[in-house]
């Protein structure tokens, strides 16, 4: 009787572990991907406008903790055409503006 016992628990284990695998028991909602640039092209970006002295760089005058790269691309994104290492003394450009 035991034998009989064991096997049918064990039975019913085996399927609960099976049904479990092949189904899942979390509910899955199914919402639509959206790509990470669809949020950062929504925002808005804050900037000021300065002119640039000698010896200034897109950094220097940033002064963030954000990364370099992510610096560099935004600088370039409010100034179509130009390079974040090619800008010149005595031109205004935009420079982004972070929250602390």
């Amino acid at each position: 009787m035991r034998r009989i016992i064991f096997l049918l628990i064990s039975l019913f284990v085996l399927f609960i572990i099976f049904f479990d695998l092949k189904n899942g028991t979390i509910p899955v909602q199914e919402e639509q991907a959206v790509p990470a640039s669809a949020f950062q092209s929504s925002e808005k970006k804050t900037y000021k406008t300065l002119t640039v002295k000698q010896g200034q760089t897109v950094v220097s005058i940033v002064h963030t903790s954000k990364p370099l790269d992510e610096v560099i691309e935004d600088f370039e994104e409010l100034n179509k055409g130009v390079k974040a290492n090619e800008i010149r003394a005595g031109s205004t450009y935009k420079f982004p503006v972070y929250q602390r």
